[in-house]
């Protein structure tokens, strides 16, 4: 546990009275009260899953937070000029593609629950796959469509990386990956436990998107499914594919964290060297909620000081 996360969980486990465990009795306390109706709402209409952390309550759960972050701001009448602190691109929300012009644990475009459908990487099931914690559709200031994806942190120290490389099942696979090339995966995707065992699209959709990586070098770049890069890639290949798919004019996709979780910045800017620029940024939640305290909107001060209290003055 590094200084970071025992200093945030020391605090969520004093706030949310937990004594000495992470783990609390019951999830609707990660939430902020006035948008757990909606969130259990959100749920059950688009049949998305609550993440491990939020079954079995833990104080510091990424997903609560990222619900914690955005759905207050979302059913606010400012939610365009806050959100433009950190998109300055917006004009107004898109209920054309996304029926509320939102959601959270992005796949597809309003999915149906249970619907059998794998996703636009085929990776899609109940339990994995590709997704983004927050979506925004929305018309920006040249009149066109966009989506917005957001990967949102809390304590993590990295972000997902290749399970057939990092848990155990297959450790044979370690050594043989670290020889390929993106190049090579790229020409020959059946070399990757992903594509050949449980036919993910992820290196067809890497040649079909690649100018998303102008810096990348795919001659001397092994995989990068390895690390933790593993996670941005796929959200660019998501975001990427659901342009085609949809009919997006333009596409997006950005990481909110603490500025203290320093744990995610290696990962972050190595990815940063390679992507394009223009498809994607990170951001503070700071940023966010300062913006929200500036209006005189009694709700937005009540979750913007709650908000605070609970993940910024951890200090």
């Amino acid at each position: 546990m590094n200084k970071f996360q025992e200093k945030m969980y020391k605090h969520l486990q004093e706030l949310f009275h937990a004594g000495k465990s992470v783990f609390l009795s019951e999830s609707k306390i990660l939430f902020y009260p006035e948008i757990y109706d909606l969130v259990i709402e959100l749920q059950k209409k688009h049949g998305f899953d609550f993440h491990r952390f939020v079954k079995r309550p833990h104080v510091a759960s990424s997903q609560a937070a990222c619900f914690n972050l955005f759905l207050p701001i979302m059913v606010s009448k400012y939610a365009v000029e806050i959100l433009r602190t950190v998109k300055p691109d917006i004009a107004s929300i898109d209920r054309s593609h996304i029926e509320e012009g939102y959601t959270f644990e992005y796949w597809r475009d309003n999915p149906k629950p249970n619907d059998g459908s794998k996703g636009l990487l085929n990776d899609h099931s109940k339990t994995a796959g590709t997704d983004a914690d927050f979506a925004l559709s929305y018309i920006d200031n040249k009149n066109r469509h966009c989506l917005w994806l957001v990967e949102h942190k809390l304590t993590e120290r990295e972000f997902t990386q290749c399970n057939a490389v990092h848990n155990g099942k297959h450790k044979e696979l370690s050594e043989i990956c670290s020889h390929y090339s993106v190049e090579h995966l790229m020409k020959t995707p059946g070399d990757c436990y992903y594509c050949h065992a449980l036919k993910f699209k992820y290196w067809q959709l890497t040649q079909k998107y690649i100018d998303s990586f102008p810096n990348l070098d795919v001659h001397k770049t092994k995989c990068p499914f390895m690390d933790g890069i593993c996670q941005l890639w796929r959200n660019i290949l998501l975001a990427k594919a659901a342009q085609d798919e949809y009919h997006y004019d333009k596409v997006y996709f950005s990481v909110v964290k603490p500025e203290d979780n320093t744990a995610l910045n290696d990962s972050i800017e190595n990815f940063t060297k390679i992507v394009d620029p223009d498809l994607f940024f990170i951001f503070n939640p700071t940023t966010l909620v300062d913006s929200a305290l500036s209006f005189s909107d009694e709700s937005l001060i009540r979750w913007g000081n709650w908000y605070k209290k609970v993940y910024l003055n951890y200090k």
